[in-house]
């Protein structure tokens, strides 16, 4: 068993960096030319409509996949470091009963869905720095950053207050518990806020961490963000251990002092994010780009806040789109059956693994392009787009179809039935169908978000799901009875028809501007 998961580790890894590496010199080489594989803009046989100039059919060099595997890879780590967080913290809180997981459980959910809230600030000032980057507005860039942090402090603040006032009421909303009778709510909400009070204080913390990690992303550091997430997760393990348990190793030593449980997670949390905060903030400070002292930062330039907003605004709101979709279809597979509701979680669960690189290839896509916008290289523009989605096509699949064949393995991690196991199987490897459909709904997104287009991937995200997805999954599912496979192809149509329409949409290059 140890000798099989070594392998699937050095197989991922070959998949992830050696693979695109091995493809990127084969994509070079004067002999060869790839056209089974162009992006949508390589189909365009006429001048683009958004510049009315020649698009030109030559592949991209290799130092054009170089730059964005670099800029890619810490983030894929990163996400993945992200992931083990949540484990590490669910693991440790499990010694304590399922009440406190579906405490921690039911915190997290909520924690999430408010960072989508303020999405459209730290990833609305993404986009607005590539571009400066590009322009050499270092200037401007100081202006934003500055705004950016004040705002992010407030925000946090503001956020933190509203969870230590109303947290357990929060709580209550999302486990229904405010809709029963007094005698007749659980303990969770009351529990949650335990958790919820502490990490209240830590808000601050973690809106400014992420206004700078993104900044620094858009400066094309993404590799100290990664770094100091590695330091956070550390410092919130031995917080755990020491918190949580009292300083005792669970079944083998005595408690040094009386254990925090629930609290001393929050409280570990908290000071990770405090000292993600101080760390990533003095990084972007300290950029070649930014080079100003912390007493500059606290001027806020509302001007320039309000056109953050604006373009961030859509991003916040497709978040929750997506949430809200894929909330909606688990209730589907739910009223199908518990073991269809296990069966799609479990899946999901096993598929992201497979994700994470389309993410970091996302980010770095919309990194290089949005400085090549910036600095109004039109060439280098396309060439950027052509080149993220040639990888993105070639790894994300390859990456999904390694998920898939190990998928039985993961299973027997999973207490389930049979019909279960082989549910979850079935639904792995029917992603490796539509895996070059993900792959579009991650690349475009990225690209458009690049040249300030932010609301077009709201709008698709809307019509794929209310139009397509959703009323498919109804009828297929409870209408012509094909039950848990009639949902399952309606949330494949929904994936299906948003890649088809972010292909046509981005034909357009609406993409193909600045917006500083």
């Amino acid at each position: 068993m140890r000798g099989l998961t070594s392998w699937a580790f050095e197989a991922a890894y070959a998949l992830i960096f050696l693979l695109p590496e091995a493809i990127v010199r084969l994509l070079a080489s004067p002999a060869i030319r790839l056209h089974c594989i162009g992006s949508p803009i390589d189909w365009l046989p006429y001048p683009s409509k958004a510049t009315h100039e020649p698009v030109s059919l030559v592949l991209s060099t290799r130092p054009l996949h170089r730059r964005l595997l670099t800029l890619a890879w810490p983030i894929i780590i990163q996400f993945y470091l992200l992931q083990l967080t949540g484990l590490v913290d669910n693991l440790m809180v499990g010694q304590f009963g399922e009440q406190t997981i579906a405490a921690l459980g039911i915190c997290l959910q909520l924690n999430f869905l408010v960072v989508l809230c303020y999405a459209a600030l730290t990833e609305g000032g993404a986009v607005i720095v590539a571009q400066l980057r590009g322009a050499r507005r270092l200037d401007e860039i100081r202006e934003t950053l500055g705004t950016l942090l004040v705002a992010g402090l407030a925000v946090g603040s503001v956020i933190g207050l509203v969870y230590i006032l109303f947290g357990e009421s929060m709580l209550a909303l999302v486990t229904t518990d405010l809709f029963r009778p007094p005698e007749e709510r659980s303990e969770l909400p009351g529990l949650g806020y335990t958790y919820l009070g502490i990490i209240g204080l830590g808000m601050p913390f973690l809106v400014t961490s992420h206004v700078a990690m993104f900044i620094l992303q858009a400066l094309g550091n993404t590799h100290t963000p990664m770094r100091l997430m590695l330091y956070s997760n550390l410092i919130n393990g031995i917080g755990n251990f020491i918190l949580l348990f009292g300083g005792a190793i669970p079944g083998l030593t005595e408690p040094l002092f009386t254990p925090l449980g629930l609290a001393g997670v929050a409280i570990s949390t908290s000071l990770s994010w405090a000292f993600q905060s101080v760390m990533l903030v003095r990084a972007a400070l300290h950029h070649p780009s930014v080079a100003m002292p912390l007493r500059q930062v606290g001027v806020m330039a509302w001007g320039r806040l309000g056109r953050v907003m604006k373009l961030g605004y859509p991003l916040s709101l497709d978040g929750f789109l997506w949430q809200g979709s894929a909330f909606i279809y688990t209730m589907m597979f739910n009223r199908v059956g518990a073991a269809a509701y296990a069966a799609f979680l479990i899946a999901s669960t096993i598929r992201g693994f497979s994700l994470a690189p389309g993410l970091g290839l996302q980010q770095a896509t919309s990194i290089l392009l949005g400085s090549s916008l910036g600095a109004n290289r039109v060439r280098q523009s396309r060439s950027y787009v052509r080149v993220g989605w040639q990888l993105m096509m070639l790894t994300l699949p390859a990456l999904t179809l390694l998920v898939a064949l190990l998928t039985p393995l993961f299973t027997m991690l999973y207490d389930i039935s049979a019909q279960t196991r082989d549910w979850v199987i079935w639904m792995v490897g029917l992603s490796v169908l539509y895996s070059a459909a993900t792959a579009v709904t991650m690349v475009v997104p990225g690209v458009l978000r690049a040249g300030g287009d932010t609301r077009a991937p709201m709008v698709i995200t809307f019509l794929g799901f209310a139009v397509v997805g959703l009323p498919f999954a109804w009828l297929a599912g409870f209408q012509w009875g094909f039950g848990l496979w009639g949902v399952f192809a309606g949330f494949v149509a929904d994936e299906v028809a948003k890649a088809l329409m972010m292909v046509v949409y981005l034909r357009r290059e609406t993409w193909l501007r600045r917006v500083v």
